[in-house]
């Protein structure tokens, strides 16, 4: 590992957060997080206020998140604009137009402009992202970042980052399940660790996180906390203020076991215990989380038995009845936790920072064939060889029969699975030929060229190739 400083970024649909990994050969290795005004106490908030009425009047992070209703007559608040990326959807306010890479580019800077003033060589960092990213929120995201001056070194699986952060604590271990229970998102993986090698054998995710059990209990307890009054009826200083309580209190009783709620301001003090707490967001844990992780095992064809380990990442794995339900599912010798000051929300970003660090090499965990006439296969780029950032040498082929297009079908190594069906122009002559290159992007997609002199005029036909799998080489970390 050459020495430096090395930065991960995850890039989530509530809450953002960079991570520092600075080594220094014969010292080791210095880390840090950074967030809300630079510091690594709470991650940014992934929320943006554009002024109604004001051109370029923006306002980011925390302050909209806590100030989220008293802004709402004033700005436009947006706060999932993260899955806006890779879609065609504009948000207009005051006249102006905002795509997601618009949006992703703004907030970006704003990330980048707070972590500077403290880490002045802060310009670039490894993104972690959802395995189901499409290739177009991969490119979007990566155009964003490097709009505002984040250099885009690579992108890594939040899952396989979340594994990274705490590989020490598990190479041992063949099976693992990731659980990342974000503000916004619940996001699962299995993954398989085969001679050294990390395979990701299943993924799964809903839109499920600490921010809709927010939302409950605000809702549950206002009519406690200001009796006949409705949540419309309530200012929007107080809501948010409730809001704010809410998240306090779901923090607290991560330890404790009473909480009393006082909004002062015409509102009725409120003694809350655990017992209550947890009989208002167990269930709809049960329902979304609980689910979950049994529908991504039947997908993987596993048992908790068959569970080696649980990884717990995101901010929401620190609730209570969360635990609860994954230590009755699992059995608390299983499940890895960073209990370091309940650091769950930087665990992520910190296996991007250390991805960036050692250079992962990804590989292809199964070749990228062209699908023959005969039924064979013929293998562009192959696996165990062929990684991320890698080029194929152009490749000629012919047509066989008198036809005006040709249709080239990428498949894996056993001609089942079909990444892309791709059809060429032709002139129609046999032995017509086209000169075709695949090549991996730092985003972990592939992107096929074929080239046909015979039309004429630079003819060229190009398509992406998403969902490919890779793995990684655990001595690369271990070293």
């Amino acid at each position: 590992m050459k020495n430096g400083s090395y930065y991960g970024i995850d890039f989530g649909t509530t809450n953002t957060s960079v991570y520092l990994y600075n080594y220094e050969q014969g010292k080791g290795s210095r880390e840090a997080g950074y967030g809300t005004d630079g510091k690594d106490l709470t991650p940014f908030s992934s929320c943006i206020a554009i002024s109604k009425t004001v051109k370029n009047d923006f306002k980011f992070g925390r302050e909209v998140k806590e100030k989220i209703n008293e802004y709402a007559d004033d700005y436009q608040i947006i706060t999932s604009f993260k899955s806006l990326l890779g879609t065609d959807q504009e948000i207009v306010v005051n006249g102006m137009r905002f795509t997601g890479k618009v949006l992703a580019a703004l907030f970006l800077n704003y990330v980048k402009e707070t972590v500077k003033r403290i880490r002045p060589d802060f310009d670039e960092a490894v993104f972690s992202i959802p395995v189901d990213f499409s290739a177009r929120a991969r490119t979007e995201l990566l155009e964003a970042a490097e709009r505002v001056g984040i250099k885009v070194k690579g992108f890594v699986s939040e899952s396989s980052s979340a594994y990274i952060s705490k590989v020490k604590d598990i190479k041992a271990f063949s099976k693992v399940m990731v659980i990342d229970f974000g503000g916004g998102t619940l996001d699962l993986s299995i993954l398989n660790l085969k001679h050294n090698q990390v395979y990701e054998d299943a993924v799964y995710g809903i839109k499920f996180g600490g921010d809709d059990i927010d939302k409950e209990l605000a809702m549950r307890l206002m009519p406690k906390v200001y009796p006949g009054v409705s949540f419309e009826e309530l200012e929007s200083r107080r809501k948010d203020k409730l809001m704010n309580e809410v998240e306090r209190m779901k923090i607290e009783f991560s330890e404790y076991d009473d909480y009393t709620m006082t909004l002062g301001e015409g509102s009725k003090p409120v003694d809350i215990d655990y017992d209550m707490f947890s009989d208002i967001i167990t269930p709809l844990i049960t329902e979304n989380v609980l689910n979950s992780i049994l529908k991504i095992m039947e997908k993987a064809n596993v048992s908790p038995e068959n569970i080696d380990a649980v990884i717990l990442a995101g901010g929401s794995s620190g609730l209570r009845p969360f635990a609860d339900i994954i230590l009755s599912l699992f059995g608390e010798d299983k499940i890895i936790f960073d209990d370091e000051n309940n650091r769950y929300q930087w665990m992520v970003a910190k296996g991007a920072a250390i991805t960036s660090a050692i250079d992962c090499d990804f590989r292809l965990s199964d070749d990228i064939c062209i699908l023959l006439s005969d039924g064979e296969t013929y293998p562009i780029l192959k696996k165990d060889v062929n990684k991320v950032g890698d080029q194929s040498e152009p490749i000629s082929f012919s047509l066989t029969t008198d036809s005006y297009d040709a249709h080239f079908i990428f498949t894996d190594s056993t001609g089942k699975n079909r990444y892309a069906a791709i059809s060429v122009n032709a002139k129609g002559y046999v032995d017509e030929k086209f000169d075709l290159a695949v090549g991996i992007g730092k985003d972990q997609i592939a992107r096929v060229v074929i080239k046909n002199d015979y039309i004429g005029n630079g003819y060229r036909v190009e398509r992406e190739i998403n969902k490919l799998r890779f793995y990684y080489d655990l001595k690369d970390i271990e070293e």
